[in-house]
């Protein structure tokens, strides 16, 4: 597999901090931070405070108001008297506070008593209007925004340590560890790089126990323990059960036919190079598939990973929705920070049109759908790091056509039924899986009998019903081989026997993919290089030239 050189510069962490600095000059009374890293940030929030020359207050439900750990504010644990106290200090003569609030979020959601969305609401209007020179700030790992409040806040996504905080981070946890007795650390500055790439996309807190675990099971450190850091990464990510790390080892000469996309994204790959950077090239956004279930659109996104050495996180549509109301918008902007935060990455969001069918207006859903839907279009349209979109889609009139602009992806690709080379390419690879002589099968004879042949014009097996086909066609003949033949094996016969049975997906829904390659023909490129559905975006696309693959 060839390796990448890569070097990005992450200047997320810096941005968010000059935002959020103009954010407290302005006077934004009430700004929520969303955040699992509840002493990261509150550090951050004290040096800010102080190169702005404000004080900094914490609250929590434990110990009330402190400043600079000790209790300032006597008997402040439940959050209406918090607040109270916080407006007396704001109302002293040249006062300048931060008021951060950790606990918050637990007072203030739907279901809370309304007094303490009443009292804070009316502190933030008082210091919107009587001209406090303090902000509220309020830090949650995710917030349920209540309608009492909806207008007075304004929602900060915390980003997870840059590249080079991991790597101060894991530099300092190593240098802590060589001073213990019985504990061995072998690492130069190539392993260390190792560990930071390893631990990006992680908290602080994360790479710290990594690293901790490390230890602890051999008492060393090297660079054979990078690969349990990746382990326990993929871990995490999965345990916020939004996002998936997609492990594979397959490329793209496992997916038969495509070759028009499959030029496309070899052709894309170098541009992720440090050369491509030089040269003025910007990564790529992203590609949308659309086209015909069961024709390799997923089997691609995962091929793309192995082909471009780059980790694969598969966003799950149906889990931004899920949890508690209001919950949906911090799903998406985690997922998405998340992506940002390891990349460069390949997002890939599969059967996008399940997530978006509240979007135009009529998924009855408060509105949820429209949010979400328009914080991932702004994240597409702004992004600058090297995040790939792999979205992919078997109905294309359930996404709103705000997504199909140019702009969004870089290319809208369709995938139609395989033709009768691709699918001669496709049986070739799946029966080439089950170890059998390719030299014992008819490939040119599977591949007609696979298409009008056998089922009419225009009818062909999808890719999918291929690989059912092989995997039917293997238990034919290992039946005949339990019947008492015991030389019996996988053969034509078994293939033109179960072809008999099968009742293709062409074949029921004719009319409805008649339609869609009619959209293609005037809005997408053909994956394909003879597919009859995207010919004029394809000839366009194409340039009139002929592309050798």
């Amino acid at each position: 597999m060839r390796l990448l050189k890569l070097e990005f510069l992450n200047f997320n962490n810096m941005e968010y901090k000059k935002t959020l600095t103009d954010y407290i000059k302005a006077r934004y009374s009430l700004l929520v931070i969303e955040s699992f890293e509840e002493e990261r940030v509150v550090s951050e929030l004290r040096q800010i405070a102080k190169e702005i020359n404000h004080t900094l207050f914490v609250w929590n439900s434990t110990e009330g108001i402190t400043l600079n750990g000790a209790v300032a504010g006597e008997k402040t644990n439940d959050l209406k008297l918090a607040i109270d106290f916080c407006e007396t200090k704001a109302k002293e003569k040249d006062a300048r506070y931060l008021f951060v609030f950790c606990d918050a979020h637990n007072y203030l959601d739907s279901k809370s008593n309304a007094v303490y969305k009443r009292r804070l609401k009316d502190f933030a209007m008082n210091i919107r209007n009587k001209g406090y020179k303090c902000n509220c700030i309020i830090i949650c790992p995710s917030f349920e925004i209540s309608n009492d409040l909806q207008k007075e806040i304004t929602i900060v996504d915390f980003p997870l340590p840059d590249r080079n905080e991991v790597k101060a981070i894991v530099s300092s946890n190593i240098t802590g560890y060589k001073n213990i007795p019985g504990v061995t650390i072998d690492v130069n500055e190539s392993t260390l790089e190792k560990f930071v790439d390893a631990s990006i996309g992680l908290t602080r807190l994360e790479i710290e126990n990594c690293l901790a675990k490390a230890i602890v099971s051999d008492h060393r450190l090297d660079e054979s323990d990078i690969k349990g850091i990746l382990n326990e990464k993929k871990q995490i990510i999965q345990k916020t059960g939004i996002l998936e790390f997609i492990d594979t080892q397959l490329n793209l000469n496992d997916v038969g036919g495509l070759e028009t996309l499959k030029r496309w994204l070899e052709l894309r790959s170098h541009c992720f190079e440090v050369e491509a950077k030089s040269f003025g090239v910007k990564p790529p956004k992203g590609v949308l598939l659309t086209g015909v279930p069961g024709c390799g659109k997923s089997l691609t996104a995962k091929c793309v990973s192995s082909a471009w050495n780059m980790p694969l996180l598969r966003l799950d549509m149906g889990k931004i929705f899920q949890g508690v109301v209001g919950s949906s918008e911090s799903n998406m902007r985690l997922a998405l920070k998340t992506a940002e935060a390891i990349s460069p990455s390949i997002l890939w969001i599969d059967e996008i049109e399940k997530g978006m069918s509240g979007a135009n207006g009529g998924g009855g859903d408060g509105g949820t759908s429209t949010r979400v839907f328009g914080t991932l279009l702004t994240w597409m349209q702004e992004k600058t790091s090297p995040v790939f979109v792999f979205a992919t889609a078997n109905n294309i009139n359930g996404l709103p056509p705000e997504l199909l602009r140019k702009g969004r992806f870089d290319e809208i690709f369709f995938v139609d039924f395989p033709s009768k080379e691709e699918r001669k390419k496709i049986l070739q690879i799946h029966i080439g899986k089950l170890k059998r002589n390719l030299e014992n099968f008819n490939l040119d004879r599977l591949a007609e009998i696979s298409g009008e042949d056998t089922f009419g014009k225009d009818v062909v097996l999808a890719g999918a019903e291929l690989e059912s086909w092989v995997a039917d066609s293997l238990i034919e003949a290992f039946s005949r081989r339990i019947e008492g033949d015991p030389t019996a094996d996988l053969s034509m016969q078994d293939f033109e026997t179960t072809i008999k049975r099968m009742v293709p997906m062409g074949q029921m829904r004719k009319e409805e993919f008649t339609k869609l390659r009619q959209w293609a023909n005037e809005n997408a490129v053909s994956a394909s290089l003879t597919s009859k559905s995207g010919s004029a975006k394809t000839e366009e696309f194409l340039g009139g030239r002929r592309i050798d693959f």
